[in-house]
């Protein structure tokens, strides 16, 4: 099986049921775009990701060839075949647990093969071999990233597993709900001894993969339980989903970064931005929403700002894009730190904390403790990168100290809320785009901002309208744009 994006998917049928023809830009928009007005650039863009993941021009094959000045032709033979029912041996049973399969073998309660995500492919392959080569892998990112989503690729492209179980650990909160998911997700049945021995044995003799996901918040709970599997076990593998790693002996932690955005913003063309797949994303995802307007090199800037404001986190780029449609490009942007864009809904099937960016932020804010939340809030003062001596001196006073300030600082990196600016010269900190808006919105709501603005120094923090992304492309364009200030 080929992981091909929905647009790439329409093209190639399009090309394939018409081989040896010519599809022109517009026929081939038609097919995958049907009704709507879009740019041809996202042909082209759409077509170089369907080249690569059908291996077009690798060996000397070729099945996609350019025409000039006419469009793109299917040139490799078609063969078409009926669809037939898998066979099974005579008399055999298909479980109703599992489906008929070689390897793996992934139960019918496996999530299906998703759609393959926008600038994803390094990953999917890196994570890949590392999940073949290692025990303990743990995905680990900031809410919404794709965390869950790279973990079921993973687990459908591999085939060297006899058995590849999932469990969402997203309902459970003790240790007792957690080894029930486990063994509800082996198919084990409870007699009500120990769970742990019931697991280790159904897996000491398989070569498993199982995929513990959403494990931040039983994070302590979940790595005794890996421990005792990685240690009575010899050829189970473990793929784990968190915010924060496991920290065991042996795990092989895959930071999962955001998606590339733009490094420099300023004077961009549709095409130039369309390179990147932020903007990839964030374009496929309006018009989606019904945004109907041909994307224009004036936009283009003013995109790119907005997903780095948004930090290429891809759940929050789809949940300002799907408002396209309503609110336009310009009203979105001028919405982005409102409480509004926090609580836009996104799709109606997701996940309750992928369900808004509110929701998303409240699954992490929940799992600090009071002193990391307080500190967490402070932070939301700076508009930009800032130092860890600022940001001691900004929080110090007669509840907090030094050491809990940084204590604090280092528990935010680790849970996926605060980073390290990329960048030479001494550290610099920084909060994402939604982590900031949402920490701003905690401080008003408790009332705090006057007191930590009070210990703000005016020269360590610029101007939030000055240094505010959208606003200064917007300044560029003699466009007048106001961000709420919180």
């Amino acid at each position: 099986m080929i992981p091909i994006g929905s647009r790439a998917f329409d093209i190639l049928v399009a090309l394939v049921q018409n081989n040896g023809q010519v599809l022109s830009h517009a026929e081939l928009m038609a097919f995958a775009w049907p009704g709507l007005h879009v740019e041809a650039s996202n042909i082209r863009v759409q077509m170089t990701h369907l080249r690569r993941e059908i291996g077009c021009g690798e060996n000397g094959d070729r099945y996609i060839v350019s025409v000039a000045g006419r469009g793109y032709s299917f040139v490799a033979p078609v063969i078409w075949n009926e669809p037939q029912e898998p066979t099974r041996a005579p008399n055999e049973s298909l479980g109703n647990d599992q489906l008929f399969c070689t390897n793996p073998c992934i139960a019918r309660t496996f999530p299906p093969r998703l759609g393959h995500p926008i600038g994803r492919d390094e990953n999917i392959s890196k994570l890949s071999q590392m999940v073949s080569e290692r025990r303990l892998v743990t995905i680990v990112g900031a809410g919404g990233i794709g965390k869950t989503t790279l973990a079921v690729l993973v687990a459908h492209r591999l085939h060297m597993f006899d058995q590849v179980r999932f469990v969402d650990l997203s309902t459970v909160d003790d240790e007792a709900a957690v080894l029930r998911a486990i063994a509800s997700a082996l198919d084990i049945a409870i007699s009500g001894s120990d769970v742990v021995d019931d697991v280790i044995s159904q897996l000491s003799s398989r070569h498993a993969l199982v995929i513990l996901d959403n494990c931040e918040h039983v994070v302590d709970i979940a790595a005794d339980i890996v421990a005792s599997l990685l240690e009575r076990t010899t050829k189970a593998h473990i793929l784990a989903t968190s915010r924060e790693a496991l920290r065991l002996p042996g795990e092989a932690v895959f930071l999962l970064r955001p998606l590339g955005v733009p490094p420099h913003t300023g004077h961009l063309t549709v095409e130039q931005a369309l390179l990147w797949p932020a903007i990839q994303l964030f374009i496929e995802r309006a018009v989606d929403s019904g945004y109907l307007e041909p994307f224009v090199d004036g936009q283009a800037a003013t995109i790119a700002a907005i997903c780095t404001r948004l930090d290429g986190n891809p759940l929050a780029i789809e949940l300002v894009a799907t408002r396209m449609g309503r609110y336009g490009l310009e009203r979105v942007a001028e919405m982005l730190d409102n409480q509004l864009a926090l609580r836009w809904s996104g799709a109606r099937r997701a996940a309750p904390r992928h369900q808004t960016a509110e929701a998303m932020m409240d699954w992490s804010y929940a799992l600090l403790s009071d002193v990391d939340q307080r500190v967490f809030r402070g932070l939301s003062v700076f508009s930009g990168e800032f130092s860890l001596n600022a940001a001691v001196a900004l929080m110090e006073g007669e509840e907090l100290g030094q050491k809990d300030i940084a204590g604090s600082i280092g528990n935010l990196i680790d849970k996926s809320l605060l980073s390290l600016a990329p960048g030479t010269g001494p550290a610099q900190l920084k909060l994402s785009g939604i982590a900031k808006t949402y920490a701003a919105l905690k401080l008003v709501a408790l009332e705090e901002r006057p007191l930590v603005g009070k210990r703000q120094s005016p020269h360590a923090v610029p101007s939030p309208q000055a240094s505010h992304p959208i606003t200064a492309f917007a300044s560029e364009r003699g466009l007048s744009m106001q961000i709420p200030v919180l």
